[in-house]
């Protein structure tokens, strides 16, 4: 059983397990589901972590249920070739071999701190908070990353990929193009269309340039790191808003692929057959796709 009687230091893992609404009971059912196929695949204390932090299971759970739904060759860990829980969480074997380093983005604490909107007031959202947390868990597995790199366990003809997963996100369903893990990684902002006051036609119609944000306290955080050669160890970025309460069907219908214009070892084209996928094309444009 995922779910264990006693003491539990995560709240939400509490509410989860000992909640009476029909929401709560469908979410311990899918836990339970996806605990049962993706567990070869996970660490082997998993359940124990949970009742210290649900989120981060969650999604390592999630991430593998979507990709093996998705035909691909999943590793089991006890087979991949490194001990002790040192290297990236999950190793699809199908070409070029890719690497997932998972993690769930939180809302942070100082001056930058995302927080959860008041019930029943009227609010404007502004992407720029999230776009900086994702900015942060971006540059902190980037780092995570290059050691693997050095330590021999993502080889130089593999992909690794920053999965990100925004469960505990405030706004985290807020639908706005481009979508904040792309603004993150490329220099985009809000779209733009231009209409002719004479003849009330379209003229053009861009996303506008913007290759940093600013914090609280004024200092500027670049935001176009998927054109510089540094971040070039990246293959891309996913991001998922799931949760386990309202599961997605298929599975991983809701990722947004990005993947990195300089990557050293790219993610093909496809690899990954449902959801959104992004590219920043000629050097100029941001370019998407959907996935039925």
């Amino acid at each position: 059983m995922f779910f264990k009687p006693g003491a539990a230091t995560d709240p939400i893992y509490s509410n989860t397990r000992d909640g009476i609404d029909d929401d709560l009971a469908r979410g311990r059912e899918y836990l339970e589901r996806i605990r049962q196929e993706s567990s070869p695949y996970v660490d082997a204390d998993a359940e124990e972590k949970a009742t210290r932090d649900l989120a981060p299971v969650f999604w390592e759970l999630q991430l593998a249920h979507a990709v093996k739904s998705a035909g691909k060759n999943l590793v089991p860990r006890k087979s991949l070739a490194y001990k002790n829980n040192k290297g990236p969480d999950l190793f699809a074997a199908d070409y070029p071999g890719i690497w997932f380093e998972a993690v769930v983005v939180k809302c942070g604490t100082g001056p930058d701190a995302l927080q959860y909107p008041e019930v029943m007031k009227v609010y404007s959202y502004n992407p720029d908070g999230v776009v900086l947390r994702l900015r942060s868990v971006i540059r902190d597995k980037s780092k995570q990353i290059q050691e693997y790199i050095a330590a021999g366990i993502i080889k130089p003809d593999q992909a690794a990929v920053i999965a990100i997963s925004g469960v505990t996100l405030p706004h985290r369903h807020s639908g706005i193009f481009p979508p904040e893990i792309v603004r993150s990684v490329y220099p985009v902002n809000n779209p733009v269309i231009e209409i002719s006051r004479a003849t009330m036609a379209v003229t053009d119609s861009y996303v506008e340039y913007r290759d940093r944000v600013k914090k609280s306290l004024g200092a500027e955080v670049e935001t176009d790191i998927f054109l510089n050669p540094e971040f070039s160890h990246i293959s891309a970025v996913l991001f998922d808003e799931s949760d386990w309460v309202n599961p997605p069907s298929p599975p991983g219908v809701g990722f947004k692929l990005v993947h990195n214009s300089m990557a050293t070892t790219p993610v093909p084209d496809g690899w990954f057959p449902v959801g959104d996928e992004y590219w920043w094309r000629d050097g100029v444009r941001l370019e998407s796709r959907r996935h039925t």
